[in-house]
C-alpha cells in the first residue's frame, strides 16, 4: 500500500535548532539566538510554525543519524512544511550533507525544502554553493594555521608559543569574517544590537570565543573604518 502524499504547505515551517556542545545547550544562548532569528523571519513572512526542535550534536554528524533532526524531518513531512534553520551551518557544515539533502539523495521526493533565515530566498543550488564556499574558507583557515605552525617550528620557536600565535592568527581570521558579515548587515539597515544578535545566531564569535555584543561590535566596526 502506497503512503499518502502530504500536500505541500508553503506557509508552514518546522524550526530546527542545533548547537555543538553541552555547554552551549545548557546556557541557551546559542539556541535562543537561533530561535529569535527564525521567529523574526516567520513574523516578516507570515509563516506558521508547526514545531520547534533543538539538538545538541556536532554538525559533522550525518543528519540521518541525528535523532532530533529525524523527528523534525518527520514533523515537516507530516505537515507539508519546510525545515527552517537560523543559518545554513545549523543544518550542517559538511558539503556532502547539504548536497545529499537538497538534491533529494537522502530522503527522496518527500524531502521538505530547507530554508535558512539569513538567506531565505536561496535556491537549492545557491544553498549547495554556499556550503562549498564555507568549506573552502574553513580549509583555508586550517591550512594557514598549519603553515604558521610549521614555519615557526623551523625557526626553532617553542611549540606552545607557536600554538598560541597560530591560534591568534586563526581567531583574527574568524573575526575578520564576522566584521565583513556585520558590515553587510548594517548596510541592509539592521541596528547594532540586531546585527550583534544576527552574528551570534549565525555562529560568529569574538576572538575570545564569546558572543558578540552591541558594544564589542561597535568598537570593532569603528576600528575597521579607521584602517
Amino acid at each position: 500500500m502506497r503512503s499518502k502524499r502530504i500536500k505541500s504547505n508553503p506557509n508552514a515551517v518546522v524550526i530546527y535548532l542545533r548547537v555543538s556542545t553541552d555547554e552551549q545547550g545548557r546556557s541557551g544562548l546559542g539556541l535562543d539566538a537561533q530561535l529569535e532569528a527564525c521567529n523574526r523571519l516567520c513574523e516578516m513572512r507570515g509563516l506558521s510554525v508547526v514545531g520547534v526542535w533543538s539538538e545538541i550534536i556536532s554538525g559533522k554528524v550525518d543528519p540521518r543519524e541525528r535523532p532530533i533532526f529525524m523527528q523534525a524531518l518527520a514533523s515537516a513531512q507530516a505537515n507539508g512544511a519546510s525545515v527552517l534553520v537560523s543559518k545554513q551551518d545549523r543544518f550542517s557544515r559538511e558539503v556532502f550533507h547539504v548536497s545529499g539533502y537538497v538534491n533529494n539523495y537522502f530522503f527522496g521526493s518527500q524531502t521538505p525544502p530547507l530554508i535558512a533565515a539569513d538567506s531565505p530566498n536561496a535556491s537549492p543550488m545557491e544553498i549547495y554553493l554556499k556550503a562549498m564556499v564555507s568549506e573552502q574558507e574553513r580549509q583555508a583557515i586550517s591550512q594557514r594555521t598549519k603553515d604558521a605552525l610549521a614555519q615557526l617550528k623551523k625557526q626553532g620557536k617553542e611549540l606552545g608559543k607557536a600554538g598560541r600565535e597560530a591560534h591568534s592568527t586563526q581567531a583574527q581570521d574568524k573575526t575578520a569574517l564576522a566584521i565583513e558579515r556585520a558590515q553587510e548587515l548594517r548596510k541592509s539597515g539592521l541596528s547594532l544590537e540586531a546585527t550583534a544578535q544576527a552574528l551570534t545566531s549565525e555562529g560568529f564569535v569574538t576572538s575570545r570565543g564569546t558572543a558578540w555584543s552591541k558594544q564589542s561590535l561597535s568598537k570593532r566596526l569603528t576600528t575597521a573604518l579607521t584602517r
